[in-house]
C-alpha cells in the first residue's frame, strides 16, 4: 500500500510545482520565458507561456490528475499493472503541460503526441480484451491521422510568420488564415472528438474508468478547446474557417445528445454527453467569444469527471456499467448518490451549479454573435437554435440517467452491497466530495445574463419535467429509436469499409515488404552464408593440406611466370 501511494505523492508534488508556477498568473498577467534558445536553422526554441486561462487549464489538470490518483488506489491499487498505470498518468500530465504552457509550436506538437501515446495506453491497459485493444488501436490511430493537419499546420505557420513562437504568431496581422485554420481545425476535430472523427471517443470506454475521467474531463480532449482559443486570432480571421467550426460544433452537439439520451449503458452515455458538451464550447469560440468556451471547458472539467469517477463507484458496488444491473442505490449509495446528484444538476444546468453559469455565457455568446462576429447571420441563428434544443434534450438525458442509476427499482440481487458507507471506499468517495464542492465553487464570480438565463432554466426544466413526467406515468425511458441506438450507423465507415477497402493495398504492401525489400536482407544473408562454406573448405586446420596448397601456388605461380615471359 505503501508503495501504491508513492504515486499519489509524485502527483500531488507535480500539482504543488505547477499550482506555485500558474497560481500568480491567475489575475491575468502573462509571463513567457524561453529556457533554451533554438537554432538558425528550425528556429525551434524550449519557450513557455503562461497566462489566465493557460494557468486555469493547469491547475484543471493536474488538480483532476491528483484525484484520478487517489481514486485509483482503492479502484485499481490492488491490480498487477498499477505502476506502469500511475507511472503513464503522470507522463499524461506533462503532456499536457506541455500543449498548455508551450510558446513553441514543436514543443506544443510534442506533448500533443505524449497524450496520444498515453492515451492509446491507459485505454488499453486490459490489453487481454479486445474490447480494449480495439478502442485503444481505434483512438490512437483516428487522432494520429488528424494529427497530420497540426503538424502541417506548424509548418504553414512558420512559413508564413517566420517563426513558432505562439506569442511572437498572435501579434502579428493574421496572414494566411484559411489554409492554417483549415489545418489545425483537421487535428481539433480529432482530438476532441468533433463530427465526422468523433466515434473513437465512445469506443474508448473499454479502458479504467479513472482514465476515462482523466482523458474526457481535464486533459486529452480539452486540447483542442484549448488550441483554439489559444490561437483566436488565426480562426477568426477566417469566415469560412468559422463557419465550418460553428457547423461542425452544431452537429457534433445535438448528435451527441441525442446518443447519450439513447444509450443503456450508463459510461457510454457520459462518453456521448462529453462530445456533446466539446461541441457546445466550441459553438462558443465559433462566435470569437473564447472566455465563454473555455470557462465552460472549466467547468465541464469538474463536473464530468465527477460524473465519471461516481460511475466508478457504482460499477465497482455492481460490477458492471449497464443501467439495467443499477437502480435502487440512493440509500446504498448516500456518497455517490448526493454528489452524482449534483453532477447531473451542473450538467443539465440548474442552479446553482457552475454548469449553469458557464452554460449562460455560451448562449448568450451565440445570441451576440447574431449581430457581430466572424459568423454569417444565418449561421449564426442556427446555431443558437441547435444549441437550445441541445440544452433541452441534455436536461433529459441528464435526467434519465439519474432516474436509472439511483431511483429505478433494482433489477438484480444486492444481497451483497451493504447499507451506508462501507459499501464506498473512502479514497473512492474522497474525489467525488471534492469535485462537488468544487462544481459549486466555480460558480463565483461568473457572468450572469438575465435573459439567456431565464431562458436557459425554462430550457432545462422543460427538459427535466417531460421525463419526470413519463417516469411518473409509469412508462419506460427506454427509447425505442433503432436510428439512435444504432448511432445512425457513423461508425460504419471507420469499422467496416474503410478496413475492407484498404485490405487489399495493406495485403500488397506486406507482399512487397516481404518479397521485395525483405529480399535484399535475405539474399545478403544467403550470399553470406555461401561464402563462409566455401572459405570453410580452406580452413579445415589441416598443416599437411595447407603446405599442399601453398606448393600447388607456387608452381601455378611459376607456370605461370614462365609462360608469360
Amino acid at each position: 500500500m505503501r508503495r501504491t501511494w508513492s504515486y499519489v505523492v509524485l502527483t500531488a508534488a507535480l500539482s504543488v510545482a505547477v499550482a506555485v508556477w500558474a497560481v500568480p498568473h491567475l489575475e491575468g498577467d502573462a509571463s513567457t520565458r524561453v529556457w533554451v534558445e533554438g537554432s538558425s536553422l528550425l528556429g525551434v526554441s524550449l519557450a513557455t507561456h503562461v497566462d489566465a486561462l493557460a494557468a486555469q487549464v493547469l491547475l484543471l489538470a493536474v488538480g483532476v490528475g491528483l484525484l484520478v490518483q487517489i481514486y485509483s488506489t482503492a479502484y485499481l491499487g490492488h491490480h498487477a499493472r498499477y505502476r506502469s498505470y500511475a507511472l503513464v498518468i503522470i507522463l499524461f500530465l506533462f503532456g499536457m503541460i506541455a500543449v498548455v504552457a508551450a510558446d513553441d509550436l514543436f514543443v506544443l506538437l510534442i506533448g500533443w503526441e505524449v497524450m496520444g501515446l498515453c492515451s492509446y495506453l491507459l485505454i488499453g491497459h486490459e490489453w487481454q480484451t479486445a474490447a480494449a485493444r480495439s478502442g485503444a488501436a481505434k483512438a490512437f490511430l483516428m487522432t494520429r491521422v488528424a494529427d497530420l493537419g497540426l503538424l502541417v499546420g506548424i509548418l504553414v505557420i512558420g512559413q508564413t510568420y517566420g517563426t513558432y513562437r505562439i506569442s511572437e504568431v498572435i501579434t502579428q496581422e493574421p496572414d494566411n488564415a484559411t489554409a492554417i485554420g483549415l489545418l489545425l481545425l483537421v487535428a481539433v476535430v480529432g482530438k476532441s472528438a468533433q463530427f465526422p472523427l468523433h466515434t473513437w471517443l465512445p469506443d474508448a470506454m473499454p479502458g479504467p474508468t479513472p482514465i476515462t475521467a482523466l482523458i474526457h474531463a481535464a486533459t486529452m480532449v480539452a486540447a483542442g478547446v484549448y488550441l483554439v482559443a489559444r490561437l483566436m486570432p488565426i480562426f477568426e480571421a477566417s469566415e469560412l474557417v468559422m463557419t465550418l467550426l460553428a457547423i461542425i460544433a452544431a452537429v457534433t452537439m445535438l448528435l451527441g445528445a441525442l446518443f447519450a439520451l439513447a444509450q443503456t449503458d450508463l459510461k457510454r452515455a457520459l462518453a456521448w454527453s462529453t462530445v456533446s458538451q466539446l461541441a457546445f464550447m466550441f459553438a462558443a469560440l465559433s462566435t470569437g467569444d473564447a472566455d465563454a468556451g473555455t470557462d465552460h471547458l472549466l467547468s465541464h472539467g469538474a463536473f464530468k469527471a465527477l460524473l465519471f469517477l461516481g460511475c466508478g463507484c457504482l460499477m465497482h458496488a455492481v460490477g458492471s456499467s449497464a443501467l439495467s444491473a443499477m437502480g435502487g442505490l440512493r440509500l446504498r449509495m448516500p456518497v455517490t448518490f448526493w454528489t452524482m446528484s449534483i453532477g447531473f444538476a451542473a450538467l443539465a444546468g440548474v442552479v446553482p451549479t457552475v454548469g449553469f453559469f458557464t452554460k449562460d455565457s455560451v448562449l448568450h455568446a451565440l445570441d451576440h454573435g447574431r449581430h457581430e462576429g466572424p459568423l454569417p447571420e444565418g449561421i449564426a441563428v442556427m446555431l443558437l437554435g441547435v444549441a437550445l434544443l441541445t440544452s433541452f434534450v441534455t436536461a433529459a438525458y441528464a435526467t434519465r440517467l439519474w432516474l436509472l442509476a439511483f431511483l429505478a427499482p433494482a433489477t438484480t440481487d444486492r444481497a451483497g452491497l451493504s447499507t451506508g458507507s462501507r459499501s464506498e471506499h473512502r479514497a473512492m468517495t474522497g474525489p467525488l466530495l471534492a469535485l462537488a464542492v468544487a462544481s459549486f465553487a466555480l460558480s463565483i464570480g461568473q457572468p450572469f445574463h438575465l435573459g439567456m438565463g431565464v431562458l436557459s432554466t425554462l430550457v432545462a426544466a422543460a427538459g427535466v419535467g417531460a421525463v419526470l413526467m413519463v417516469w411518473r406515468r409509469g412508462h419506460s425511458l427506454d427509447l425505442d429509436a433503432p436510428w439512435l441506438t444504432s448511432e445512425l450507423g457513423l461508425d460504419r465507415p471507420y469499422a467496416s469499409w474503410i478496413p475492407s477497402t484498404t485490405r487489399s493495398s495493406a495485403r500488397a504492401v506486406v507482399d512487397v515488404d516481404r518479397d521485395g525489400i525483405d529480399a535484399y536482407s535475405h539474399g545478403s544473408v544467403r550470399v553470406a552464408e555461401l561464402a563462409s562454406r566455401v572459405l570453410a573448405l580452406v580452413q579445415t586446420g589441416n598443416v599437411q593440406r595447407y603446405a599442399t596448397v601453398i606448393a600447388a601456388g607456387v608452381v601455378v605461380i611459376t607456370a605461370a611466370a614462365v609462360i608469360w615471359t
